[in-house]
């Protein structure tokens, strides 16, 4: 199993690139192979995967926390490793990490090639998974709105606010604000509003 490549950056095609080492051409799908230029040296966290159809294919990562929702992500049934690229290439994984926790079924089905139905089967798989990963990356917490979120239910529940009411505040909230990382005061003060007037 070839778990990391570094090397020289010969080829850029799309979403996929060609990394040559020791004389050997690797060539990887990567999500961000826009982002890398022709004689870049790299390093790569790497996941190879096996089809039936196609054979093996190598994937190659920035980050360890990118493979890892990458992996997260292929592990859902249905979801495959193009999809899975496709995720990553359009949202930050921390950012796809939260949605997910928060259930956020608006931004997971405005992803392309995702929609409604794959969004929600999404969740559903993801939902224990995606905080026992945050729990592996600590660093999140300063990086996604998880935090603010979880005090925001937990004050609110702290106010005598029933469990309905406040799972109705924070979704007509996860509506409106479109901040992927919105202070807890700011939360706390549209969901005291949106609360005063039932």
């Amino acid at each position: 199993m070839i778990g990391s490549i570094s090397g020289t950056i010969t080829s850029i095609q799309e979403n996929k690139i060609i990394v040559q080492q020791s004389g050997i051409g690797f060539e990887l799908f990567c999500p961000e192979a826009k982002n890398f230029t022709i004689k870049q040296e790299i390093a790569l966290h790497t996941y190879m995967h096996w089809s039936q159809e196609n054979g093996p294919s190598l994937f190659g990562f920035t980050q360890p926390l990118q493979k890892d929702v990458f992996l997260l992500i292929i592990s859902c049934s249905g979801i495959g490793p193009k999809l899975g690229m496709s995720i990553l290439e359009q949202v930050n994984p921390s950012v796809f990490l939260d949605m997910v926790s928060q259930e956020n079924m608006a931004g997971l089905s405005s992803l392309k090639g995702l929609g409604a139905k794959k969004a929600e089967q999404l969740c559903i798989h993801l939902r224990e998974k995606a905080p026992k990963l945050i729990k592996i990356h600590p660093h999140l917490a300063t990086q996604t709105s998880l935090s603010a979120w979880g005090d925001l239910h937990d004050t609110l529940a702290s106010l005598n606010y029933s469990p309905m009411e406040i799972k109705q505040a924070m979704s007509m909230l996860k509506e409106s604000i479109t901040d992927q990382a919105p202070a807890f005061d700011l939360l706390l003060r549209k969901a005291l509003t949106i609360l005063s007037k039932k």
